[in-house]
Parts: C-alpha cells; structure tokens; sequence
C-alpha cells in the first residue's frame, strides 16, 4: 500500500459523515443563523432573545448564557438551545416555525475536511429504506433547509410518512442531496477509513525558519505545541486493495462516527456460526435472498430493543416464522415500548401486544424471560428461562442477535478510554459518554479534541446538531483572542 508523499493540513478534521458531521460542515463552510424575531414560549429565554442584537450571528452570543435554564432531552446545554431556536416546543408535539433564518457568509468559512467509510449520511445509508423514522420527518432536518423544503423540490409525495414520520430511505436521500445543495462535496471524502488519530510533537528542528512550515507534514501552526496528525487509507476502486494512505494534519480534530459500529455480542458458544446475524443489514439481505427461501424453519430473533422490533416486522412481512426470544418480561416497564404513544408508533405497539400474547400471529412465537445459552453448528439454538429451567432446543433458519452496538474507538490512543465521563472504561452513549466542555463539546482530556452526536449522549439527530453551533463558536472565539 503505498504511502501518502506528505500531509494536507486542514484547520478542522472530522471523523464520520453523518447527519452530526453534515451539520458541523454546514456552520464551518459559512452558514449562519440569525434570530429572525418571534416569541418563544419559553419566558426566559424569550426575554434573552429580545434584548438581543439581531444584526448578531447565533454563533456570535454567549452560548452559556442563552442555554441557561434550559431543560429537555438533551445532556447538553446547547443541543437544547439549538433545538430551542429551529423547533420551538417541539417536545409538545407541535410544528411551530423555526426562529432562526441562515445566511450564507463565505467570509466566515474555516477550512475543514470530512473523512467517512461511506456516502454522506453515515450510518443512514446502511438502513432498511421501507422502514419508518422513530423520529418525527422534522426532527430529522439538517441546518438551513428543512424536510419539507426538500419533500417539495424533489417532488416527493409527504404520503410516504405516516404519523409525521419518514421512511429511512428518504432520510438518506435528503441527508445526500443536502451535501449536494448546499455546496458541501468538496469538504467531503468518501470511502475515507481512519485507522489513527494522534498528537505530533514538534520541536524548532522541524520547524523551517522561513515558512514556519512543520516537517514532514508541511503543517503551518500557532501558539500550538501538538498537532494532531490523522491517518488511514481511503479506497480508489472497488478492489479491497486498490487503496492508498492519507495523513491530515490539524489542531482540531471532531469525532462524529456515532455508537453503530461494533454489534454488541452475547459471547456465547456458536455465536459467530454462518447463520448468526448481528445487524438489520444483515436481516434484510438473507430474508430477500430468494435462493434461501425454502428452508421454513423460524428467524430465531433476541433482543427487546427497536432494532429486534425492526427484525420482526420485516420477516412477518416476507411471511417469514419468527420466534422471539427476549431476556425480560413482556410488561417490563423498562422495555421502550412503554415510552411511544401508541397513536404515532402502531407497529411498535403491534409487536409489544405480541409479545405479551395479547395479539395472536400464527408466524409469532414469543419466549419472554429467556435467554440464549448455545447456538451449534446443525442450526440448533439452546435456549433458557432466566432463572435457570429447562434447555429447550429450536431449529433456526437464522439467528438475528439484536442486543444494541457499541462505537469503534480504536483510532483513538487507548481506544478512547481515557475521554469518557468515567475514565479507563469503555465508551458507551448511555452509561459512559465522552465527556466533553458543554459548551465547547472540546474533550476534557484532550485540547483540540472534540466530539459531537451520540458520542456525548445525543442520541437524536435534533440533538446531535447542537455540537455544530457549540464547536463552532469555540474555534471563532479562540480565532479572534489569537488575532488581538
């Protein structure tokens, strides 16, 4: 594989291309938003917005003293100001405008690099397009063009949602179209895989005393003692080793990759047989394969989460047996199905009555309260009560191992342990966040080191976006304390 001839300096790098990424691109090439006038219900903040000079950018304020107050579903101040300001009361299930107009000022652009494994869209593009958004369409909305915006221009019929949500395969058309129309592809590399992320030292022998130029990466710096120097290979063509390295050297470096990368495991005997499945990718691909559709044993599927809600319906649907195999009970008060209204997510609510037995499916069998405890190689799964009765052995067409995922850190020194909320402990967007500045989203471990999304615990998209305004009003302020 051969090396990259030197580095490309950039002022910001992100890793990862999803709608986090997408979003902190948007602010970084020069949009910005303007309060545009309007009442909020909130009084507080209200009061704030009033006695605010309008001829100022949102990203010009003190971000810490508009977020103030501020409560909602968010761990971060401001994600919920952001939110706030583009979906005022949306928590109430209601529409309101959003309070914010975007202007395009190139003079503010800071130059950045977007690196992801895929197309624009992150893990968007990897989904079952006919499934539905858990999210309202509007909650699903990128910086300065809204989802009914794009519906119109690209004359998609709003039929397609049901409930005020969107089909997965919308989302990701409008998350790549977004790129497109605002003017993103050249910040964006596809097919970009980081493999390391790590602090360049320097000291005046590598500096060259004419340009200020830092051998060998040519990276020009200021009052910095470190870059960060990111490095990995990107693909040239289909072949798995038509490939080539890269290197980008920077002072900012954005973690955006989300948490979907690594599927969690139960690490018992059998689990990495051909015919065990750990994603709704893989769910979907070996359900339309038509050359293995004769086999009538059931999709044995595990877990009590939306992704194995997900599995189910998509195998009903092909008319598939399934049997569902879960470790709680089916009225469990911490399953999340109890949290969705049932008007807005039917076929949720669907899959829970079946799960308590309420609803009858000839193709659904239930196992409440069990647990997988060996999978063998003829397609015969052992399973047990939680409490440790008998072993019942099924046959399985395919076992679908949907128990949540975890974020593949290990571009990271120590995988990233060392920037979680608790240190030394791996990440996780629930229990073990990295932490990060509130307002800033910069690491606490590390300077230049920032991170945005579900990393830091915002697990909706209408809460990732908040990182772009808080990361973006860091590198402005710090700018101008560097030009005084």
């Amino acid at each position: 594989m051969p090396s990259s001839t030197c580095s490309q300096y950039k002022e910001v790098v992100i890793v990862g291309n999803g709608p986090s990424a997408i979003s902190l691109s948007v602010f970084l090439s020069g949009y910005r938003p303007y309060y545009k006038g309007g009442t909020h219900s909130n009084e507080y903040l209200n009061e704030k917005l009033q006695k605010m000079n309008p001829k100022k950018s949102i990203v010009d304020q003190d971000l810490s003293f508009l977020a103030e107050g501020l409560e909602g579903r968010s761990p971060n101040p401001v994600a919920l100001l952001l939110d706030a300001l583009c979906r005022p009361d949306a928590d109430l299930g209601v529409d309101n405008p959003s309070l914010l107009e975007w202007k395009f000022e190139k003079e503010h652009a800071i130059d950045h690099v977007v690196l992801g494994k895929g197309k624009a869209g992150g893990a968007w593009q990897n989904m079952d397009g006919s499934m539905q958004t858990l999210s309202f369409a509007n909650w699903m909305e990128l910086p300065s063009l809204s989802f009914k915006e794009w519906q119109n221009s690209h004359h998609r019929d709003e039929s397609h949602a049901h409930n005020g949500r969107a089909t997965v395969a919308d989302v990701r058309r409008y998350y790549g179209d977004f790129v497109e129309e605002r003017g993103l592809q050249p910040y964006f590399r596809d097919q970009y895989v980081v493999t390391s992320i790590q602090k360049k030292f320097y000291t005046n022998k590598d500096v060259d005393s004419e340009s200020g130029e830092v051998e060998p990466c040519k990276c020009r710096y200021k009052n910095h003692g470190f870059l960060w120097e990111v490095r990995g290979y990107c693909y040239l063509g289909d072949s798995e080793g038509d490939r080539e390295e890269f290197c980008y050297c920077t002072n900012n470096v954005v973690v955006a990759t989300g948490t979907f990368d690594i599927p969690n495991k139960l690490g018992i005997h059998g689990e990495n047989l051909p015919y065990v499945l750990h994603s709704l990718e893989e769910v979907e691909h070996v359900l339309s394969n038509k050359k293995k559709k004769k086999s009538q044993d059931p999709v044995v599927i595990v877990g009590a989460g939306l992704s194995a809600a997900d599995a189910v319906i998509m195998a009903l649907k092909m008319k598939r047996p399934v049997v569902h195999v879960f470790r709680r009970g089916a009225n469990d008060s911490q399953l999340i199905f109890k949290k969705l209204p049932a008007a807005i997510y039917p076929e949720y609510h669907t899959i829970h009555s079946m799960m308590k037995g309420k609803t009858i499916n000839p193709l659904y069998k239930p196992y409440p309260n069990h647990s997988l405890v060996e999978l063998k190689e003829d397609n015969h799964v052992l399973i047990q009560t939680t409490s440790g009765g008998d072993i019942l052995s099924l046959d399985a067409f395919y076992v679908a191992i949907l128990i949540g995922a975890c974020p593949d850190l290990s571009f990271l020194p120590h995988d990233g342990k060392n920037l979680g909320v608790i240190p030394r402990f791996p990440i996780d967007s629930k229990h073990n966040p990295i932490h990060v500045d509130p307002y800033s989203y910069q690491c606490v471990a590390e300077t230049g080191l920032f991170s945005m999304g579900p990393l830091v615990g915002d697990n909706f998209v209408r809460f990732g976006l908040g990182g772009s305004l808080g990361i973006t009003n860091h590198l402005l302020l710090t700018k101008n304390k560097q030009t005084q």
